[in-house]
């Protein structure tokens, strides 16, 4: 009988135990070909919602980010995009889109997003997080938009061991006062601020790393030490 390498086992362990890193959970493009919102994921599953207070700004699409590059005529490159926020002093924290998307066999989660502030709405928001989709949590720092402008968004909460292999995670978007204030700043320094704003999402993804079975993990430990015992 051939006996398997003790090399081979222990390079198949090694790659069960660091799974590649960066596997997409679930993307939203909020691409159509029907010039129609779509707020079903383009991979994976998950659910996308306003929040706050918030609704369709028109048809609740507009040009999408140049980064999307997955619209493939005739899918139209598309993003999602909201107004009606708060007043100028109001409900900080609490308006914009939420995003639901289960974790399980998954760890080390990394979402990443573009947002396109219009000149009129706030400049700033927050990236909040849940473990059971109701309580949010603010996660790092504020993000900082320009009028009229894209900004890359990335945020790891590879830490968060708590919003690792759960189907209740949960994060959302939301306008934030001015650091330092009670009241809302404009995206553009020569505007001001107004509740008709709007705020725009596209290539909202949820990323982790696969958690090897453990059946996969201790069937190959094993195999390793029987095969190093024959050597």
């Amino acid at each position: 009988m051939k006996l398997i390498s003790p090399l081979v086992v222990t390079t198949a362990l090694i790659a069960l135990t660091h799974a590649a890193p960066g596997a997409v959970v679930t993307q939203w493009t909020f691409n159509s070909s029907n010039a129609a919102l779509t707020l079903t994921p383009y991979i994976g599953a998950g659910t996308a919602t306003y929040v706050g207070g918030t609704a369709a700004n028109g048809t609740g699409i507009a040009t999408g980010w140049a980064d999307d590059t997955t619209a493939v005529a005739p899918v139209v490159n598309n993003r999602w995009t909201m107004t009606t926020f708060p007043t100028a002093s109001n409900a900080s924290g609490t308006a914009g889109a939420q995003f639901a998307v289960s974790t399980v066999g998954y760890e080390d989660v990394i979402v990443t997003f573009g947002l396109r502030n219009s000149n009129t709405s706030s400049k700033y928001a927050m990236l909040q997080y849940s473990t059971d989709g109701t309580n949010f949590t603010n996660f790092g720092d504020v993000i900082t938009g320009t009028g009229d402008v894209w900004t890359s968004v990335s945020r790891d909460l590879s830490a968060l061991t708590a919003v690792d292999n759960i189907s209740t995670f949960a994060f959302r978007v939301v306008s934030v006062f001015a650091p330092g204030t009670s009241a809302y700043a404009a995206a553009k320094s020569t505007s001001t601020y107004a509740a008709t704003g709007t705020y725009g999402f596209d290539l909202v993804t949820v990323s982790g790393t696969a958690i090897p079975a453990p059946g996969a993990v201790s069937l190959l430990a094993v195999a390793a030490l029987m095969a190093r015992r024959r050597r």
